[in-house]
C-alpha cells in the first residue's frame, strides 16, 4: 500500500481506491474515506475541504471499520463513483441485466420499469464483477482505439489527397487557359469556382467524418482512464467495464449505419470541342468530386439454439419463414400448421395459433397484422399479433403462395416457381411478371421476398439463378449471378445491407443495398438454411432449417474494414 495522501505519477503505483476529486481532475491518489451522501471517495486532503463546509458537516463517511469485508480484504466499501450522464447528481449504481447496462436509479425507474433483473451494484457486485470482464472491455477499448485511429489517419491522408488533387485540377484549369486566352478569363474564374465549391463540400463531408472520429477517440481515451484510475475498485472498474463496451458497440453500430471514405480527389477535365464552341461554354470543362464508400461486412457469431417444437406439435418442424415483430419473432411452422412467436430475450414462446394449411413466408402489414402465405390452398391469411395470435380474415389466390412482403399498401407474392404478384389489399390482382422485356422467364423458383431499407428495390430470392432485383412498381431491374448467391430466405438487415440464405450452399452472405454480394457471413451451416431475418435494433439473426426443432440465433456486430 502506497503512503497516505500520496499522488502517483507513473503506472507503477497503485491504490485500492482512488480520491474521486483529485481523478476528476487527473491526479491519483489515495481515498482514506468514503461520503455516503456525496457518493465519492475521498483523500485526506479533500477530506479536510468537504468538513470546512457547514453543510457538508453532517454526512456520514464510511472507512474499514464501518463496513464487513466483502469477499477480500478492503480499507473501503465498494461503491461506484461514476455519475450518470443524463441526470445530474446520480450515480450509476444500478445494473439491468436484462439489457446488460449500468444506470442510475432514475435511468432504472423511466427505461427499465418492465425489466425483471434490475439490481444494485454495490449489493451484487461479488457474483456480478468479473476480471475477464474488464479485461475484455479494455481490450476491446484497445482495439476500438486503434480503429478510430487508422481512420483518422486515413482521412487525413484523403484530405492531403484532396488537396493535392485539387492543385492539380486547379492548374490544369490555368494551362488550358493560356492556350484559349482571348476567350478564357470569364471561364477560368467559373470553373475554379465550381472547383472551390466542389471541394468545399467534399472537405466538409470528410472533415466532419474525421471530427466523428476525433471525438470517438476522446471518449475512449476518456473511458480507458477511468479505467485505469478504476485500479482496485472492482465496483468501479464494472461500471466503467460496461460503459465502456456500451460505447465500442454504439460506435460499431454507428459505423454500420454509414459507408466510410475511399477515395476523394478533385479533377478537371477540359473540353475537346472548347476552340470551336468556346463562346457557347459556360466554363472551361467538366468538374468532378470522386469519391467512394464501402460497407462493412457484418461480423456473425452464433449464440443459441431457441426451440421451437411444442409439446403440441405432431411432426418436426419445418422453419419456412419468419419476421420481426417488435422484441418478438414469429415462425411459420410448415409442417405442424401453426403460426409461433417467441421472445427475443428469453426465447421462450410466448403463443402460437394454427392455420388452415401449410404457411410459407410471413410479414408484418400493419401495426397489429401479420399476413401468412399459404401454398396447398392458394390463400393469403391476416393473422393479429395484438393480445393472442388470432386468425382474421382470408384471401383466396389462383395461384400457390409462398413469399410475402408488403409496401404502401400492397402485397407482394411468389409463388415458389416462376412467378411474382403484386396485389392491392384486397386481393385484386396489380401486376404479374414472369419475364424480362426480352421475353425471357426471369424465374426458377422464386421464393422469399424483402425491400431494402430505402424501399426503392425488391428482392426475390431465387434457389435456381440468384437474388432477383425489382422497383417497388415490380419492374424487373436486374439477376444477381454470382455463384455464392442462391436464396431461398431474404431479409434485411437495418444497415442498408440485404441478406441472403442460400438453400443449397448452406451459407449466408451479406449483399449491398443494390444487391451486389459483399461476402459470406456464415459458412457451413448446420443444414439447408430455408429463413433468416433480424431484429436491427438487438443485431440478432434467426436461421431456421428444414425438419428441424430448433432455430439458429447469431449475434451481428460491427467488424471494421
Amino acid at each position: 500500500m502506497a503512503l497516505s495522501g500520496s499522488i502517483v505519477k507513473t503506472s507503477e503505483e497503485t491504490f485500492d481506491f482512488i480520491c474521486t476529486s483529485c481523478a476528476d481532475n487527473n491526479l491519483i491518489k489515495e481515498a482514506l474515506k468514503y461520503c455516503v451522501e456525496c457518493q465519492k471517495y475521498y483523500c485526506k486532503d479533500c477530506l479536510t475541504n468537504h468538513q470546512q463546509f457547514a453543510l457538508l458537516k453532517g454526512h456520514t463517511f464510511l472507512d474499514n471499520s464501518s463496513v464487513k469485508p466483502q469477499g477480500q480484504p478492503r480499507s473501503l466499501p465498494a461503491f461506484p463513483t461514476k455519475q450518470c450522464s443524463q441526470h445530474t447528481g446520480k450515480i450509476m449504481d444500478m445494473f439491468c441485466k436484462t439489457h446488460d447496462v449500468v444506470c442510475c436509479y432514475v435511468c432504472a425507474a423511466e427505461d427499465h420499469k418492465s425489466c425483471k433483473d434490475m439490481m444494485s451494484v454495490s449489493d451484487n457486485i461479488n457474483r456480478l464483477y468479473n476480471k475477464t470482464d474488464t479485461s475484455r472491455a479494455t481490450s476491446e477499448l484497445s482495439d476500438t482505439l486503434d480503429t478510430m485511429n487508422q481512420r483518422q489517419a486515413n482521412t487525413d491522408n484523403l484530405l492531403k489527397q484532396l488537396r493535392d488533387s485539387k492543385k492539380t485540377a486547379i492548374k490544369g484549369v490555368s494551362d488550358y487557359r493560356i492556350e484559349m486566352e482571348k476567350f478564357l478569363k470569364k471561364l477560368e474564374e467559373a470553373s475554379i469556382k465550381e472547383i472551390e465549391d466542389q471541394y468545399q463540400t467534399l472537405e466538409s463531408q470528410i472533415l466532419a467524418e474525421r471530427q466523428r472520429y476525433e471525438d470517438s477517440i476522446d471518449e475512449l481515451k476518456n473511458l480507458k482512464q477511468l479505467i485505469q484510475q478504476a485500479s482496485g475498485n472492482i465496483a468501479q472498474l464494472f461500471v466503467c467495464s460496461k460503459l465502456a463496451e456500451k460505447k465500442c458497440t454504439t460506435l460499431g453500430d454507428d459505423e454500420m449505419k454509414r459507408k466510410t471514405f475511399k477515395h476523394a480527389e478533385i479533377k478537371f477535365v477540359p473540353s475537346e470541342q472548347l476552340k470551336s464552341s468556346i463562346e457557347k461554354m459556360k466554363n472551361l470543362g467538366e468538374t468532378s468530386a470522386i469519391s467512394s464508400r464501402t460497407y462493412n461486412l457484418n461480423k456473425v457469431t452464433k449464440i443459441r439454439d431457441m426451440k421451437v417444437r411444442l409439446k403440441e406439435d405432431t411432426s418436426g418442424c419445418f422453419i419456412y419463414g419468419s419476421c420481426i415483430i417488435d422484441d418478438t419473432v414469429i415462425f411459420t411452422d410448415f409442417m405442424n400448421n401453426k403460426l409461433k412467436r417467441f421472445d427475443i430475450s428469453s426465447s421462450s414462446l410466448i403463443d402460437y395459433c394454427e392455420v388452415p394449411d401449410d404457411p410459407r413466408g410471413v410479414c408484418r402489414v400493419g401495426e397489429r397484422e401479420v399476413a401468412v402465405a399459404c401454398a396447398d390452398r392458394k390463400m393469403v391469411h391476416f393473422v393479429s399479433i395484438h393480445n393472442k395470435l388470432s386468425l382474421l380474415r382470408s384471401i383466396q389466390m389462383n395461384h400457390v403462395c409462398y413469399g410475402i412482403a408488403y409496401s404502401n399498401d400492397k402485397l407482394y407474392i411468389t409463388d415458389g416457381d416462376k412467378s411474382l404478384y403484386m396485389y392491392d389489399m384486397s386481393g385484386n390482382i396489380l401486376k404479374t411478371v414472369t419475364s424480362d422485356n426480352s421475353g425471357q422467364p426471369i424465374f426458377e423458383y422464386s421464393k422469399h421476398i424483402t425491400f431494402n431499407d430505402k424501399k426503392d428495390r425488391l428482392f426475390v430470392g431465387d434457389a435456381g439463378k440468384g437474388l432477383v432485383c425489382f422497383n417497388a412498381e415490380c419492374d424487373y431491374i436486374e439477376t444477381v449471378t454470382d455463384s455464392d448467391v442462391r436464396p431461398t430466405g431474404v431479409c434485411t438487415d437495418g444497415y442498408g445491407n440485404v441478406i441472403v440464405a442460400n438453400y443449397g450452399l448452406q451459407t449466408i452472405v451479406q449483399c449491398s443495398r443494390d444487391g451486389q454480394k459483399c461476402g459470406i457471413i456464415v459458412n457451413n451451416t448446420r443444414g439447408n438454411p430455408a429463413s433468416v431475418s433480424i431484429h436491427h435494433g438487438l443485431r440478432k439473426m434467426f436461421v431456421g432449417y428444414n425438419l428441424s426443432n430448433t432455430v439458429e440465433v447469431y449475434n451481428l456486430t460491427w467488424k471494421s474494414d
